[in-house]
């Protein structure tokens, strides 16, 4: 039974992905290179840069539209006597202009929405380095890409979370759309804002994209920091890494100076300065030194608060994977999820299942499971167990074995015959 009458369709697509362009060791010369041309950053001699990890990373590329009405407000230092007085509001030091309500209909692509469906990086750094309006020119099928020596991160959002994630995206493009055509009615605002009455984003495409990248842990003043380089294009991102030596410097000198200069006893400006001098080093030595770590240590706090809040929605929904194909959602208060081919249980709850190999077992399950719980139970499994998150090679090899069987409705059903 049916509970809701709006229906919304959405097709996810058979993954994608973009393959690696660069090497290894051109990906450690980009870092290298950055490293030495930013100002105030750490010298690469003071980096202990480990071998880079080729990986890819797990990306939705979205499309869809966006139905909405809004109201502008221009706001004005100076108003021509000749405007409309019925479409303005006086205040103290600047008049406001307020539109009547207009309609917003646009489209998004995935040249502008790319969202990253993982929790293990940083999001704002991923981002950073691998959104990019030619993204989907370079798209190929994940057959011919090249993936020897590469690690194929999952998809830790599923479908069902990313539209959260859109709302946001989406939304924010439709302001700042909204606000460029205020803007082009008011060019000689100082200040345009707008304000939706009605926003409806729907989501009509997702095209699951593996991107590729090299991860490298680079070592400095004993702590270990995450940088990221694009396996296409090379671009480089990751946290500032700050020489805290020449900041402190920089921060005495400019003390010294200012208050040299400012005082109109230069003698009296030097002792000032130099007094001054020692502990605002200091301060900016510790502030350099410490801020990297404090914003590494608050980031992947908000990355567990994120997986955590969404963990249900995540491990229920749809999750792609490399050989994934193409299969059509709809988004709607019913029952679907419940009829759902991904959740139909092969067998009776009280039939009892004869484990042969273990597979079951070393998923944690019965063996009455739906596809949709297999997937789930691998995936919670296998972020603890794989060996970069302290786990060992053999448990993760036979996770990896009894999914393969498992994940299969055709293998599965022989392994439950030979049982």
């Amino acid at each position: 039974m049916f509970f809701a009458s709006l229906i919304r369709r959405v097709t996810v697509h058979k993954p994608q992905g973009i393959p690696f362009q660069i090497s290894a060791s051109e990906a450690v010369a980009l870092v290298k290179k950055k490293h030495n041309s930013q100002f105030l950053c750490v010298n690469v001699d003071f980096l202990t840069l480990s071998e880079p990890s080729a990986e890819f990373l797990p990306f939705y590329f979205c499309g869809g539209s966006i139905d909405g009405i809004f109201r502008g407000f221009a706001d004005y230092n100076n108003l021509d006597s000749s405007a409309n007085s019925a479409n303005k509001t006086a205040s103290s030091g600047f008049r406001q202009f307020v539109t009547s309500p207009q309609p917003l209909r646009s489209t998004f692509g995935p040249h502008q929405t790319q969202i990253y469906a993982g929790y293990k990086y940083n999001i704002h750094y991923v981002h950073q380095v691998f959104r990019s309006e030619t993204n989907p020119l370079h798209l190929k099928k994940m057959t011919s890409v090249n993936v020897e020596g590469a690690s194929i991160n999952l998809f830790e959002q599923s479908t069902r979370t990313l539209k959260v994630f859109i709302d946001k995206e989406v939304g924010q493009q439709a302001k700042d759309t909204a606000s460029a055509l205020v803007r082009s009615y008011h060019p000689g605002a100082f200040s345009v804002n707008v304000e939706f009455s009605e926003l409806h984003i729907h989501l009509d495409d997702v095209m699951p994209v593996f991107m590729p990248c090299y991860v490298v842990k680079a070592t400095y003043d004993q702590r270990e920091y995450t940088l990221y380089v694009n396996g296409f294009n090379g671009q480089v991102g990751g946290p500032f890494l700050i020489n805290s030596l020449y900041v402190g410097r920089a921060a005495a000198l400019l003390t010294a100076a200012v208050s040299l200069f400012l005082s109109p006893n230069k003698g009296a400006g030097f002792i000032i300065g130099s007094v001054l001098a020692l502990p605002i080093y200091y301060i900016a030595f510790y502030t350099a030194k410490y801020l990297p770590l404090l914003q590494r240590n608050y980031f992947r706090q908000q990355r567990e608060k994120l997986r955590e809040r969404h963990m249900s929605t995540d491990h229920s929904g749809f999750r792609p994977d490399v050989n994934s194909e193409r299969i059509n959602e709809e988004y709607r208060h019913s029952s679907y999820w419940d009829t759902h081919d991904f959740q139909k249980k092969p067998h009776s709850a009280y039939r009892r299942v004869n484990d042969s190999k273990g597979y079951y077992a070393a998923l944690g399950l019965t063996g009455n499971e739906s596809v949709n719980e297999i997937r789930s139970a691998y995936r919670r499994l296998v972020i603890t167990e794989h060996p970069d998150a302290g786990g060992s090679t053999e448990r993760t090899a036979k996770l990896n074995e009894a999914y393969r069987v498992l994940r299969d409705p055709k293998r599965r059903e022989e392994y439950d015959r030979t049982c």
